[in-house]
């Protein structure tokens, strides 16, 4: 069996990359992460459609179909001067915690997480604690362990 140590180390590894990996996704180049691109709905023979339209040159008070521009492929947002991300390194790491708290999310999204969290707990509480210097110990591994994750 392994050591709280190296199980507690794995969690930040696992961590680490499922935000590693949040960063990919809302740091590529594409139009649903440019901080101008919205979506707009509109009913179509009968059906809901949606285009994403760029909303740089757009007023507050509405779209302006003179200024509408289509932006809804790859290759309109890899070339656009103009684009800037959505979402910030502090956003993405907000986001993370958002879900990590939320038990019905981080269960679906992260079983690893929960696996590792749930080793670390029988690990800690499988110890046998002979005095009151470990006890205390534990106890403050603990209450560091919950501010730091």
């Amino acid at each position: 069996m392994r050591s709280p140590g190296a199980v507690y180390r794995k969690l930040k590894e696992v961590k680490y990359y499922h935000l590693i990996a949040l960063y990919r996704k809302f740091f590529r180049k594409i139009p649903e992460n440019c901080k101008y691109n919205q979506k707009y709905e509109f009913m179509a023979d009968g059906q809901v459609r949606e285009i994403r339209l760029c909303i740089l040159h757009q007023d507050k008070n509405g779209i302006n179909p003179a200024l509408v521009d289509l932006c809804e492929q790859l290759h309109h947002s890899s070339r656009c001067d103009a684009f800037i991300f959505r979402y910030t390194k502090e956003d993405i790491k907000k986001l993370l915690e958002q879900e990590l708290s939320d038990k019905v999310i981080r269960e679906k999204k992260y079983p690893d997480i929960c696996a590792l969290e749930w080793v670390l707990e029988r690990s800690i509480a499988g110890t046998g604690i002979t005095s009151w210097l470990q006890k205390l110990y534990y106890v403050i591994k603990k209450y560091i362990f919950k501010i730091f994750l």
